[in-house]
C-alpha cells in the first residue's frame, strides 16, 4: 500500500485523516493484505466450495399491487433534488 491508495480509500469512504492516522491506516491495510495472502497458500483442493456457512431459504410472498407515492410528493421533503430526482452525493 502506498500513500496516494490510502487517500483514494479515505476519500471513497468521505474519511479525514491525518498523517498519522494515513499512516495506522496503511499499516493495518498492509496487514489485512497479509493474512489474505497467507489464505492464497492453503490448499483447498479436496475443499467443497461453501458460499454460506448455513443453509439458507428465501421467504417468499405473492406480489401485491400497492398505492405508490407521486414523484412531486416523493420529492416534497427534500433539499437533494434536481431535475424530478433525488440528487445522491458524486463520487470520486
Amino acid at each position: 500500500m502506498n500513500k496516494e491508495e490510502v487517500e483514494k480509500v479515505a476519500s471513497i469512504a468521505s474519511l479525514e485523516l491525518s498523517d498519522t492516522e494515513k499512516e495506522d491506516l496503511k499499516d493495518d491495510m498492509e496487514n489485512i493484505l497479509d493474512w489474505f495472502s497467507r489464505l492464497d497458500e492453503i490448499n483447498t483442493e479436496s475443499v467443497e466450495p461453501a458460499f454460506q456457512p448455513i443453509d439458507v431459504k428465501n421467504e417468499m410472498r405473492e406480489d401485491e399491487v400497492e398505492e405508490t407515492l407521486e414523484r412531486k410528493e416523493a420529492l416534497e421533503n427534500t433539499d437533494n433534488k434536481e431535475d424530478g430526482f433525488f440528487r445522491g452525493p458524486k463520487i470520486r
